[in-house]
Formats: structure tokens, C-alpha cells, sequence
């Protein structure tokens, strides 16, 4: 009689996942283009005053200036924000990019809102003001909470604002650049929210000029890379 084989063989989807993995490039890729997503911890409405909302928006300004970086789309929504970027062609690693961003934007609000919390509250910014899905906590509260899940976290400082490991992607096909630049655009008009009947009315969202003038299904990722990183592409395939 035939023995049986020992070794356990992995489920099909197991397999696949694995192999999946084996086949993704490494996440350091110079020139390399990202999609992120960076979330408030508690899911604590931050950015729903004009204050708070320019503080996000010009944190990405200033790190395509400081860092050498493309903003090809990023949405700001009232408690996250997801961000496509692309690094300079001798940089390669994203992790310092929005790591910078999110520490120098955490210090931001705090300082704001401890300056917040000793004179008059700051208003809803218009677009929030009749949506009754849209709340904000006071300054206050929002200090104490900061406070509260730095407690939880041996290696955090004093607050803290971010929710940790949240998603970095490497966008290295047609159909992650399609699929995550439709995240972006959809966000405002989810049911969740209901910011905008059409995203192009949502204004706290940004699409780099070379996105809109090509219908997001037909974008292929060879057109936004620079030459290192396309060729890099050609010899690993």
C-alpha cells in the first residue's frame, strides 16, 4: 500500500497569498510611487474646522518642497486622509516621508488645540455645518483623549494622535494605481459621509493635473514613473 505524504500541503488560497508575497517587490523602491492612508487614532474628527484642515493640507505642500516629492492625490476627510505620493528618483523610502509629515502635523494640532482650548472653540468649516454625520469633540476632550492612548504605547511620547501601522502600498501595476486613485475619489460620496454628490465638488480633495486628463481605468502606472524606476521594472519581469 502506498504511504501517505507526510507534509501537509497548503490550502490553494494559503498558496496563492504566499505566493502573491513572493512576487511583490520590496517596499524601498527609488522613484517608487505610494499610496497611504493615515487614520486619527479614536477615529476623533479632527479635521473638520478650517484650522485643522490647512494644517493636513499644507503639511503636504510643504513636504513636496522640503522632501523632493510628486502629490499626485491625496482627500482630507474629517477623521483620516489617503495619500498618493512619488519619491525624487534617489530616494527610496516612503516611511520617512509621511513619517515626517503625520509627526510634524501631530505636533501642529496639539499646539493648536491647546491654544483652541483657552479661547473661543473654532467653527465647523461651512461644508460640515448642516451634515449631521459630521461631530467634533472639544479641544479639551480631544487633548485628554491624545493623552490617554499615549499611555497605551511604552515607546510614545506624551499624546497620541496617529493610529499606528496603518496601510502603505507600493504602487507598482496599472491596476493598484486605478484601484487606489478610485479610493481617493470615492471617499467624499460615501453613504458614511455624504461630503458630495460628485467628488470633483469635494474641495479637500487634490488630483494631480497628469491624473485628471486620463480616464483613472485607462492610467498605466509607466506613465508616472520616473526612467530608473521603468527600467528596474523591465528587468525584473
Amino acid at each position: 500500500m502506498k504511504k501517505e505524504s507526510t507534509s501537509a500541503k497548503a490550502p490553494a488560497d494559503k498558496q496563492t497569498k504566499d505566493e502573491s508575497k513572493k512576487d511583490r517587490k520590496p517596499l524601498r523602491q527609488k522613484g517608487g510611487m505610494y499610496f497611504h492612508c493615515g487614520a486619527i487614532i479614536g477615529r476623533k474628527n479632527v479635521f473638520v474646522t478650517d484650522q485643522y484642515i490647512d494644517l493636513l493640507v499644507n503639511a503636504f505642500k510643504a513636504t513636496e518642497l522640503k522632501k523632493d516629492v510628486k502629490n499626485l492625490a491625496f482627500v482630507v476627510m474629517p477623521n483620516y486622509f489617503y495619500w498618493i505620493f512619488r519619491l525624487s528618483e534617489n530616494k527610496d523610502n516612503p516611511v520617512e516621508i509621511y513619517g515626517e509629515l503625520k509627526g510634524d502635523v501631530a505636533k501642529a494640532i496639539l499646539e493648536t488645540l491647546q491654544e483652541e482650548s483657552k479661547g473661543e472653540a473654532h467653527q465647523l468649516a461651512d461644508l460640515f455645518k448642516d451634515n449631521e454625520r459630521v461631530g467634533r469633540t472639544t479641544a479639551e476632550r480631544l487633548i485628554w483623549t491624545f493623552e490617554e492612548y499615549g499611555k497605551q504605547f511604552e515607546t510614545s511620547k506624551r499624546y497620541k494622535v496617529w493610529t499606528p501601522k496603518t496601510e502603505i502600498r507600493l504602487i507598482d501595476t496599472d491596476e493598484i494605481l486605478q484601484q487606489k486613485l478610485t479610493v481617493i475619489k470615492k471617499a467624499p460620496t460615501l453613504e458614511r459621509w455624504q461630503m458630495a454628490k460628485k467628488s470633483e465638488d469635494y474641495p479637500y480633495l487634490y488630483i494631480a493635473d497628469e491624473l485628471q486628463e486620463i480616464d483613472t481605468n485607462k492610467l498605466k502606472i509607466a506613465d508616472f514613473l520616473p526612467i530608473i524606476n521603468i527600467e528596474s521594472s523591465q528587468v525584473t519581469a
